[in-house]
C-alpha cells in the first residue's frame, strides 16, 4: 500500500483564473466526446452554476461542530464506538467529490457506499487515538480486535486528513495535495480522479469533544465503474478550459494523468514541460532535474494511485492569478504504445467562479449612529447564493447589510463576520465609542476620512486628534497601508538601520523607499511633519506607483499658478509640491498660498492618502 496521508490547515489557499482551450495533437483518433472535450466546451456560467449545486452546506467550513454531527456519538472508552455521522454531512462531502471530478471532465455521479459507513468512522478514530496519520495504524489500548481490523481495512484503503473542520473542505485540501511530502504523487488528487470511481463513503472524528482537532478518512479504492465508461487522452489539474481560482493556488502543483492504454509509459526519461502564461509570455520549463519540492518541481509518478501514469509539475515565482489569466501546457517527449512521439497540449484560463470578501483592516472605531460602508473587495455581488454572507455577532451595537454597510447603534464591541466558501471567514472588530463633541473630523475631510477608514489607512490608535499635527511614524503606516492596497502585501522581512526605533512597519515603509530617515541612523517617529515634507513623500510613492504599475498618474486638468508664497517653498521640495498640486493630492490654504513648513494634520494626511489610493484605483 502507498502511504497517502494529508494534514490539513484551516486557511485553504485558492486560485484565481479562467481557463480556455485545450487539445491533444497526434495522430490517435479519439472516438465520441472525452474527457478534454467536456472541459473545453464549458463557459465560465457552466461551472458557476454546477457549483450551485454542489456548494457546500454553509459558507465558511466551520459548520460541522463537535456532538452537532453524529446520529450516534462516538466512545472513545471501553467498549469504543465510532459513532455514526447524520447523512447530510456525508453529502457534504460527496458533493465536494463530485464537483471536483466535475471540473476535471470526469463522471459526477459518484455515490456514497453506505456498507463502508463503519468503517470509515473507525479509520478516522483510530488515528484520532493514536495521535497521527497512517494506513498501518497501530492497535490503541481498549480497542477490540473486531474494531480495529474494521479500522486497519479502512485506513489502508482511504484518504486520510487531519486538522479540517468540514469534510468539504477536506475534499479541496486532497485536490491541492502540494506540500512537501505529497507533491511527488499528488495521489489524494489521483485517487478522487480516478475514472474508475463511482462510490466512497467517509468518516469524521473530533479526536477530543473539549478541544476539537479533526480526523477524516474517506474510502478511495472502488472501482465499480467501466473502464472502458471514461474516454480520456488525458486527465489534467487545472484542466483544460475555464477553471475556477478557488480550486487551485498559485503554489499547487499542476498534475496530468496520462492513459496508460493510449501512451506507453515505460518511455519517460525525455519527458519535459512547458508552461507558458499567456498576457506577458512568462515560461517555465520543467524536466527530471527539478526536484525543489517547496519550489519549482517537476516529476513522472508511475504508482497506482487511480491512473499509473502522472505528469507532476509546479512553477516558482508565481504569486498570484489575475482575471482572465491563461496558461498553456506543451508536453514533449511522450510516446504513444506504437512508437511514435508525440505532444500533448492544452489551455487554461483562470477566473473567479464566486465572490470572495476581503478586507483591509481588522479593526475600525466608529461613534453611535455613524454609518460606513466596508472595503470589501467585491465589485458586484455575483451568482446569488455565492457572494460571502455578512453578519454582526451582536447587531445591538453594530448592524451590517448584505452589501457590507455598517450602522452603529451604540457603544461596545462587536465583529463583522463575511463567511465565504472557499477561504477563511473575513473578521473585523468594531468598536463603538461615544462621540467627543469637540474632537470631530472637518466637514471637508469627512467624506475621504470615511472612505480612508475602510480602507485601513485610519488605524484605532490615530482615530481621534484629527486636527493634531500628524507625527512621521503614523504617517509612515498610513503610507504603508498605500502602498499594501495598491502594490499588494509586500514581504515584512527589513533589517532597521535607525537607533531610535526598531519597528517591522518602519522598517518595511523605509526599504520600500516610502519614507527616509532624517538622517543616517534616526528615523525621529514622534517628529511632526510640514506640508512640504509630505508632499515629498507623496510626489515619491507616485514615482514608485507609476514605475510598477507601469502607469502613469493624470493630472485633474487645471493649470497649476505660482502659489503667493512659492518663494517660501524650500528648492528640494518645489517639484513635489507643484507635481502633488497637479494631481489633486494637496491643494492650497487659501489665498493661494501653499503654507510649506506648515505642521500637515492627522485630517489632511488621510485625505490626501485617500486622494493617493483613488488615483490607482
Amino acid at each position: 500500500m502507498d502511504y497517502n496521508v494529508k494534514l490539513g490547515h484551516r486557511v485553504l489557499t485558492l486560485l484565481c483564473a479562467s481557463l480556455l482551450a485545450g487539445g491533444v495533437y497526434h495522430s490517435a483518433t479519439v472516438h465520441g466526446q472525452n474527457v478534454q472535450e467536456s472541459t473545453i466546451g464549458r463557459s465560465q456560467q457552466d461551472i458557476r452554476n454546477t457549483f450551485q449545486q454542489y456548494r457546500p452546506l454553509s459558507r465558511g467550513f466551520d459548520y460541522m461542530s463537535t456532538t452537532d454531527i453524529y446520529e450516534q456519538v462516538p466512545r472513545f472508552e471501553s467498549p469504543m464506538d465510532p459513532g455514526k455521522l447524520k447523512k447530510v454531512y456525508i453529502e457534504d462531502g460527496l458533493k465536494a467529490v463530485n464537483f471536483v471530478r466535475y471540473l476535471a471532465g470526469l463522471p459526477n455521479d459518484v455515490e456514497a457506499d453506505w456498507n463502508l459507513e463503519k468503517q470509515e468512522q473507525a479509520a478516522a478514530l483510530v488515528n484520532a487515538l493514536n495521535g497521527g496519520l497512517s494506513h498501518n495504524p497501530t492497535q490503541p489500548a481498549n480497542m477490540d480486535n473486531a474494531l480495529f481490523s474494521l479500522a486497519s481495512a479502512g485506513a489502508g484503503s482511504s484518504n486520510l486528513y487531519a486538522g479540517d473542520p468540514t469534510l468539504y473542505s477536506n475534499v479541496t485540501g486532497y485536490m491541492s495535495d502540494s506540500d512537501s511530502s505529497n507533491i511527488d504523487r499528488v495521489g489524494h488528487r489521483r485517487w478522487i480522479m480516478n475514472p474508475r470511481m463511482k462510490k466512497t463513503m467517509f468518516g469524521f472524528i473530533f479526536k477530543s469533544m473539549e478541544t476539537p482537532y479533526q480526523n477524516g478518512a474517506m474510502y478511495v479504492f472502488n472501482k465499480d465503474r467501466s473502464e472502458s465508461e471514461v474516454q480520456y487522452d488525458y486527465i489534467s489539474w487545472p484542466s483544460a478550459g475555464y477553471f475556477p481560482k478557488e480550486l487551485f493556488a498559485p503554489s499547487d502543483a499542476w498534475s496530468v494523468s496520462v492513459n496508460p492504454n493510449t501512451y506507453d509509459k515505460t518511455r519517460t526519461s525525455s519527458i519535459q514541460v512547458n508552461l507558458t502564461r499567456v498576457r506577458d509570455g512568462k515560461s517555465w520549463s520543467f524536466n527530471e532535474t527539478n526536484k525543489d519540492r517547496s519550489g519549482k518541481y517537476f516529476n513522472v509518478e508511475k504508482s497506482g494511485f487511480g491512473v499509473p501514469y502522472c505528469i507532476i509539475f509546479r512553477p516558482d515565482d508565481l504569486k498570484q492569478f489575475e482575471a482572465e489569466d491563461k496558461f498553456k501546457v506543451d508536453i514533449q517527449g511522450i510516446y504513444l504504445k506504437g512508437g511514435q512521439e508525440t505532444t500533448i497540449s492544452f489551455e487554461t484560463t483562470m477566473f473567479d467562479m464566486g465572490s470572495q470578501a476581503s478586507f483591509r483592516t481588522d479593526s475600525i472605531q466608529l461613534t453611535p449612529g455613524e454609518q460606513l460602508h466596508l472595503y470589501t473587495g467585491l465589485s458586484n455581488v455575483g451568482e446569488e447564493g455565492s457572494a460571502p454572507l455578512f453578519s454582526s455577532s451582536d447587531s445591538g451595537i453594530v448592524e451590517v447589510d448584505q452589501n457590507g454597510n455598517l450602522t452603529a447603534k451604540r457603544s461596545g464591541t462587536a465583529n463583522i463576520v463575511a463567511s465565504q466558501y472557499f477561504k477563511s471567514s473575513e473578521v473585523i472588530r468594531v468598536t463603538v465609542k461615544n462621540a467627543v463633541p469637540k474632537d470631530q473630523v472637518s466637514i471637508w475631510a469627512r467624506d475621504y476620512y470615511n472612505k480612508a477608514k475602510a480602507n485601513g489607512i485610519v488605524s484605532m490608535s490615530s482615530d481621534s486628534g484629527y486636527q493634531k499635527p500628524v507625527n512621521r511614524y503614523t504617517f509612515a503606516l498610513e503610507a504603508l497601508k498605500i502602498y499594501e492596497n495598491v502594490m499588494g502585501k509586500p514581504s515584512d522581512h527589513a533589517a532597521s538601520p535607525f537607533k531610535d526605533i526598531n519597528d517591522t512597519q518602519i522598517n518595511l515603509a523605509y526599504q520600500l523607499n516610502l519614507i527616509k530617515g532624517t538622517s543616517e541612523t534616526q528615523f525621529s517617529p514622534w517628529k511632526t511633519l510640514t506640508r512640504q515634507e509630505s508632499a515629498t513623500i507623496i510626489n515619491n510613492m507616485v514615482q514608485i506607483f507609476n514605475e510598477h504599475k507601469q502607469s502613469t498618474a493624470s493630472a485633474n486638468g487645471v493649470a497649476v499658478q505660482l502659489f503667493k508664497d512659492d518663494s517660501s517653498i524650500a528648492a528640494w521640495a518645489k517639484d513635489s509640491v507643484y507635481r502633488s498640486v497637479d494631481l489633486g493630492l494637496l491643494t492650497g490654504m487659501g489665498n493661494n498660498k501653499f503654507q510649506p513648513t506648515e505642521k500637515l494634520t492627522l485630517e489632511q494626511s488621510y485625505v490626501m492618502l485617500q486622494k493617493l489610493l483613488d488615483l490607482y484605483e
